[in-house]
């Protein structure tokens, strides 16, 4: 069996405004329209997809999200402070926890979690 992960997929009620985010915090350029885009990222993708489209009807519930998306970056400082400048809902300062790592979180427009991440020299 082979299995490979391929998306990302956020049910919104804005793509066109979930995409500009996304756009702005990874750089590229989504492709597709109001109801459906996708955003390249280094062999990832990133799916919006507009709350409630008739071909794929799906229920979003808002409030909290029980996912954390995570990405390495090669400076977490220098990353939290371009996504400050974005003016980005940080929710999270930059912490080095005790196994070395350090990161900070934030949300989209939407709430949804992320983290960036970098991870110790030498690992």
């Amino acid at each position: 069996m082979s299995i490979q992960f391929t998306d990302i997929t956020f049910i919104t009620n804005d793509v066109l405004r979930l995409c500009a985010f996304y756009e702005s915090v990874f750089g590229g350029k989504a492709e597709g329209d109001e109801v459906h885009s996708t955003l390249g990222v280094n062999g990832t993708y990133f799916v919006f997809l507009m709350q409630k489209t008739p071909a794929f009807y799906y229920e979003r519930t808002d409030g909290a999200s029980n996912i954390i998306l995570s990405f390495n970056v090669d400076d977490v400082d220098a990353e939290y402070q371009r996504l400050v400048v974005l003016g980005v809902e940080i929710y999270k300062e930059p912490t080095t926890h005790p196994w070395g790592a350090r990161s900070f979180q934030f949300k989209d427009p939407d709430g949804n979690n992320l983290n960036f991440r970098s991870m110790p020299k030498g690992e």
